[in-house]
């Protein structure tokens, strides 16, 4: 793999400064989830649990990520992200110090997720787009894919770090570990600066919806959209069942739950990088369709499987597959999308790929009481298959439409 081409973004100093600061952000946020999975399943032992509270902590995505991409093209975009982070580390300290003391409801967890999850959807597309900003034009692609190997790094270093931290130091300390990488976070944004922002003239409504008009008047752009929103509502939900299939399926505790997704993560990250060196010279729509056809084959041979290696090898495959899917149809859309736009268009993307998530959560809750976790990902990974296969029957109708039509 020719990697070097693709280090061109690091010649920016606000854009080492980002990356270094998210690198910790996001290790620190894979280790608060895994903490928070484990909880969840040690205080009511059910995969319903573990669906409800993914659906909490990602519902303010779904809410709030078309105004919170407006917001960003509104306001400093370093602005928003020191506020949010700074709210997301105060209340990550506090559910610390909670569980520390044995203080925890479940009530009360749930809207402190709820309200980490506020934090997290104003302050991902004002990142995402202050990410993108700090890279040089022509390395939108490269920067939409380092930014993707960063956060599968993360999914491979967080949970290990969970997975030590828990029995060592109890699942107070995940918490705390994600506040000090707020901390961390903090320090890199303040030692760059951000040009001042002119806010539009628009309205805030006319505003977000020039970007929700922009993206639905261009048919590749809604389709690469709506295949990440199959995956994310049918696809990826079994990642809230993780913690079930560790404890009652795989019969491997606390470390064995650290270890598949690290599993996951690795193979998410080597997708990262192979997509690193791809979108600069494949097609797009070849490695969306070649990723996603990988994820849907792991995932079911991972629903079967009983065996712990097995596993966690097919965890590292579709972890790839999904990784280059998500990288391609995000560097389509980021890279489609104008500068003065870059906020909203990032908004409808978290949208799509995380705001749809607590559907995807409430389907795995819900299917996963009635007919158990492995049926419910089997199920997921069909409809997902039968969504996919509609989208892409319905661009291939629209070959003769150019993209930015």
């Amino acid at each position: 793999m020719k990697i070097f081409p693709h280090l061109r973004p690091f010649r920016s100093p606000p854009f080492r400064a980002l990356f270094l600061g998210q690198a910790f952000s996001f290790v620190g946020s894979w280790v608060q989830n895994v903490g928070q999975g484990w909880l969840v399943y040690q205080m009511t032992g059910s995969p319903f649990w573990l669906g409800l509270f993914g659906f909490a902590g990602s519902l303010p995505l779904l809410l709030f990520s078309l105004p919170a991409g407006a917001v960003a093209d509104r306001i400093p975009r370093r602005r928003i992200v020191l506020l949010t982070q700074i709210a997301a580390l105060l209340l990550a300290f506090l559910l610390g110090l909670l569980t520390f003391f044995h203080l925890l409801s479940l009530l009360a967890f749930g809207l402190l997720i709820f309200a980490i999850g506020i934090a997290g959807s104003f302050e991902l597309p004002a990142r995402q787009a202050l990410f993108l900003d700090a890279a040089p034009t022509e390395e939108i692609r490269a920067a939409v894919a380092w930014n993707s190997v960063l956060f599968n790094g993360a999914r491979l270093i967080g949970p290990v770090v969970a997975a030590f931290l828990i029995p060592a130091l109890g699942v107070a300390a995940c918490f705390w570990a994600n506040a000090l990488s707020y901390a961390v976070s903090l320090g890199c944004l303040l030692r760059i600066s951000a040009p001042p922002r002119q806010a539009p003239a628009k309205p805030m409504r006319s505003s977000l919806w020039e970007g929700v008009r922009y993206l639905a008047t261009r048919r590749a752009l809604l389709g690469q959209a709506a295949l990440i929103g199959f995956v994310t509502i049918f696809g990826w939900p079994y990642t809230v069942l993780l913690p079930f299939f560790a404890e009652s399926v795989l019969h491997s505790g606390p470390k064995g739950l650290g270890l598949l997704i690290s599993a996951s993560g690795a193979g998410s990250l080597l997708g990262s990088l192979t997509a690193t060196a791809l979108v600069r010279t494949f097609p797009l729509p070849r490695i969306v369709f070649g990723g996603i056809s990988l994820f849907l084959l792991s995932a079911a041979g991972f629903a079967l499987s009983r065996s712990f290696f097995f596993s966690a090898l097919l965890l590292g495959m579709a972890g790839f597959g999904l990784v280059l899917f998500l990288s391609a149809a995000n560097a389509f859309l980021q890279e489609n999308a104008p500068p003065e736009l870059r906020g909203r268009v990032a908004g409808i993307s978290t949208l799509f790929f995380q705001g749809l998530f607590p559907v995807g959560s409430l389907f795995a809750a819900l299917f996963s009481r009635f007919c158990g976790a492995p049926a419910t990902v089997l199920l997921g990974i069909g409809l997902c298959a039968l969504g996919s296969l509609g989208v892409a029957f319905w661009m291939s109708s629209r070959t003769g439409e150019a993209a930015g039509s």
